[in-house]
């Protein structure tokens, strides 16, 4: 039986974890198109820290539920395709103004992927936004035809994920770390070569690299100078794709190394992605995602919280990103 009402994190002030309270409100109902999902769990992006400060792409003004991905059952469903999924536990992403952050949601009935048996409901919570994106960001590697790929925040989930698809596609890669004591674990997880940024001959080390192992375009998770210094380290007519701002920082690139590298800096948003090569690419990228590459893109949970401790949680993890993923389980 769906109860009346349900508990929910709820974000009131654009002031990032110090936003948020547990709330009790309706449990919403679905409309056509639309399906209801008790949430098991759900995962904590970059993507949502930059909601919590009305920093991200899509915005919603408070009162509102963060929460862009999560793992759950579907309870209910409006008229449509979405009576399909009735029963099943699947992976989702949030549509509107509702998010995984709560005891209930609304997802759209061709936004939520059946899941095996094999995977855990904290690797489900986690199957949409890291493994998507890594997912289409190796797969652009592989349709420009390189042999080699550039990331920088590589002891990240994300750089993780990345270095690991990239091995599983027969790609080479080259990952810019922070700290030196980080070089030996990503060499071992597959790296072709890692290079400390902080280095004195940073740019040298990074462009020998390059060269070295054939990276022909790179994905960048920082932006700010970063930018411009994998853009500079790559070969002519190579391209950048940022798809973060961990630095909160412009893109700084030098104007000779556009000029005259025939060097290109895009944007990479998985919204876009999915609107641009719609849900046939998803359904495949799902697919490889729970099969042939599910070892690539399983990511390491540090801690599991309740909804009463999310606030503490998510404190703890924006100040230590790289040590593992935090999960918020509703139950």
């Amino acid at each position: 039986m769906i109860p009346s009402t349900m508990r929910t994190l709820q974000l009131e002030s654009f002031d990032g974890p110090e936003g948020l309270f547990v709330r009790e409100l309706a449990t919403p109902q679905p409309r056509a198109g639309q399906v209801l999902v008790k949430m098991h769990t759900a995962a904590v992006n970059p993507s949502d820290l930059m909601f919590l400060r009305g920093r991200y792409g899509v915005r919603r003004e408070p009162p509102t539920t963060p929460g862009f991905e999560g793992c759950g059952t579907v309870v209910a469903a409006g008229p449509g395709l979405g009576k399909l999924w009735v029963g099943r536990r699947v992976a989702l992403a949030t549509q509107g103004n509702f998010g995984t952050w709560a005891e209930y949601t609304i997802a759209s009935a061709v936004q939520v992927f059946p899941l095996r048996k094999s995977i855990s409901d904290a690797q489900g919570a986690m199957m949409l936004v890291n493994p998507l994106t890594a997912w289409a960001l190796i797969d652009r590697a592989v349709r420009d035809r390189q042999r080699g790929v550039l990331l920088n925040a590589a002891n990240s989930a994300l750089g993780r994920m990345l270095i690991r698809t990239a091995t599983a596609r027969g790609l080479t890669s080259v990952a810019i770390v922070r700290q030196a004591s980080q070089v030996n674990d990503l060499k071992a997880l597959g790296a072709s070569a890692v290079v400390v940024s902080s280095a004195d001959d940073f740019a040298n080390q990074l462009a020998d690299a390059c060269r070295t192992h054939h990276a022909g375009i790179g994905f960048d998770a920082v932006a700010g100078t970063m930018t411009g210094a994998m853009l500079k380290a790559l070969p002519g007519g190579a391209r950048v794709l940022v798809y973060g701002a961990l630095s909160l920082e412009p893109v700084q690139v030098d104007v000779g190394t556009l000029l005259f590298g025939n060097r290109v800096v895009e944007g990479f948003w998985l919204t876009e992605w999915i609107r641009q090569y719609g849900m046939t690419r998803v359904v495949r990228a799902m697919v490889d995602i729970q099969g042939t590459l599910a070892h690539a893109m399983t990511t390491e949970v540090l801690a599991t919280y309740s909804l009463d401790q999310a606030a503490a949680g998510i404190r703890a993890y924006q100040n230590n990103m790289g040590a593992g993923k935090i999960i918020l389980r509703m139950a």
